[in-house]
């Protein structure tokens, strides 16, 4: 995988987020185009006004409506936004595509190799013959801004959200790991985009690397996080993974999980797919 991230100059690789005081605060997990049945779970939670929704990531491929993704990203619809999208490693996959090209490379994604080979084999292939290249403009400004991790205030302490794995052993050495410009920073941001933890596994091991941190993440009161398909949300620690594979049929198709944050208790609610 290439470790660049694609950042704009001053681009904040890590956010901020105060507290809500208008609503509550909802995070879904990956929704891999499925937005038929996001739309019906804010439905069913009564989204309102003063909520805010924020994404884990994985917006795109797998599903059938990725180009809908756009719409929730850039919030030209005010049923369909997010307050905060944070990068996956599927909007990453697609970011280097473009980057390299704003089209397939000649002979279609079928046959192609580098970033439009990898984004392929991972569901991209819903931008053959529909992504123009006037499009791929608009996509690249929109994913290249999207940050690698947020922290959340609520009443009840901060809450960290980042896409595949929290990596260090505090939340503020994360945030200071991605804002690093050299080697150690891209191998960070790699991490946060694609290490695995092994929720169901008796052990303390945490990523596919063996480097990052096992324990519970300092600095904050719960990690949310996507990635890793689960088939219910599973605490890890102080780690709470909340993708359910909406995705996928296992046998049984996956569900769509949304958790609200800004209660003492995480409360989570899985929702059948529309």
């Amino acid at each position: 995988m290439r470790l660049d991230s694609f950042s704009p100059p001053g681009a904040a690789l890590s956010v901020r987020l105060g507290p809500n005081r208008n609503g509550r605060d909802l995070v879904v997990g990956d929704v891999h185009g499925h937005f038929a049945t996001l739309r019906r779970a804010l439905a069913g939670l009564e989204f309102g006004e003063g909520d805010r929704l924020f994404s884990l990531g994985d917006l795109i491929d797998r599903g059938p409506d990725s180009f809908e993704a756009g719409t929730w990203i850039a919030g030209r619809d005010p049923s369909a936004r997010f307050d905060l999208v944070v990068r996956g490693n599927h909007e990453q996959m697609m970011l280097e595509a473009l980057a390299s090209s704003p089209l397939p490379p000649p002979g279609g994604l079928r046959r192609a190799g580098g970033a439009w080979g990898l984004w392929r084999m991972n569901g991209g292939g819903w931008w053959h013959e529909r992504g123009p290249e006037d499009s791929a403009r608009a996509w690249i400004d929109m994913l290249r801004v999207l940050p690698f991790c947020a922290r959340v205030e609520t009443r009840f302490g901060p809450i960290g959200l980042v896409h595949a794995c929290p990596v260090c052993r505090s939340w503020r050495e994360l945030e200071d790991a991605l804002e690093d410009a050299g080697p150690s920073g891209h191998v960070t941001r790699a991490r946060a985009l694609w290490s695995r933890i092994y929720y169901g596994r008796t052990d303390p091991y945490i990523g596919e690397s063996g480097d990052e941190w096992q324990g519970a993440v300092d600095g904050v009161r719960a990690v949310l996080t996507g990635h890793t398909s689960l088939h219910e949300p599973f605490w890890r620690a102080n780690v709470l993974g909340i993708d359910t594979g909406i995705h996928y049929d296992r046998p049984e198709p996956g569900r769509l999980t949304v958790a609200r944050i800004d209660t003492e208790e995480i409360e989570t609610f899985s929702f059948d797919r529309a």
